[in-house]
């Protein structure tokens, strides 16, 4: 039985899809399933052959979280990560986070990541890494200091409680996803960017949109309870700006 057991979602992206296979291919650490969880209407082609990598239709609702969840329901390894599609891996990712996950009682490791604004003819490469202050749930109630699901691995265990994606974000729900863990256990971070985020113009990305960000938003905010309520604000009143401010920040550069 493998030990990691890797989710990728892709909608009709195959020379996406294909990179981020590859990065998974040259990991230093083999011990591991991908699941490739395609939620278009199209048969889903790659350009590997290799008997850990299984391509399987979406059997949740449309969209990247019912499709991580499919993925969810099929992983057999003690650990699951999460790549999306257009995302790619350092090729040491995998071995250093199960090493310090193995040495742990932390539910969930994340690494820094290497964002790589494409626009036209020109790039921009910026890194990111945060860390808690004072715990790790008492710094999500401030913001999202993870990022993207391409840099997270799991105990598998953690999800025994019925812990899934929302199905009806189609934004935050990295952030959602979070919130739900933390009161499981606790979070580790690796500095390195082990994870390279690419912001391409010509990749549609739905947080991008206004509308579907304030919406999820607000449902985060309903699930929240008691004195949680009022603390969430901050936390997302800083990840709407910040995401506001990445795409000016991409429009004008």
């Amino acid at each position: 039985m493998a030990e990691v057991s890797i989710v990728i979602p892709t909608k009709n992206r195959p020379q996406l899809l294909n990179r981020a296979i590859n990065s998974i291919l040259k990991q230093t650490y083999e011990n591991w399933e991908l699941f490739i969880i395609n939620d278009a209407e199209t048969e889903a082609t790659i350009n590997f052959s290799d008997s850990r990598i299984q391509i399987i239709n979406n059997k949740n609702k449309t969209g990247a979280n019912g499709a991580r969840n499919t993925g969810i329901n099929l992983a057999t390894g003690n650990y699951i990560a999460f790549l999306d599609d257009d995302d790619a891996w350092h090729e040491d990712k995998l071995l250093k986070q199960v090493n310090l996950m193995d040495t742990t009682k932390a539910i969930l490791c994340y690494t820094g990541k290497k964002i790589i604004y494409q626009k036209k003819n020109t790039s921009i490469t910026r890194f990111s890494y945060r860390t808690h202050i004072l715990s790790p749930q008492f710094t999500l109630q401030l913001h999202n200091y993870i990022g993207t699901t391409s840099s997270v691995i799991i105990r598998s265990d953690a999800l025994y409680d019925g812990i899934v994606f929302d199905e009806s974000l189609h934004s935050l729900q990295d952030y959602d996803f979070y919130l739900q863990l933390v009161e499981k256990g606790s979070f580790v971070g690796i500095s390195e960017g082990l994870v390279t985020y690419y912001f391409d113009e010509l990749i549609q990305h739905i947080s991008a949109r206004k509308i579907t960000l304030f919406n999820s938003a607000w449902k985060i905010f309903l699930k929240q309870k008691g004195l949680l309520r009022l603390s969430i604000l901050v936390g997302l009143l800083v990840i709407v700006l910040q995401k506001i401010y990445k795409n000016l920040f991409y429009k004008l550069a």
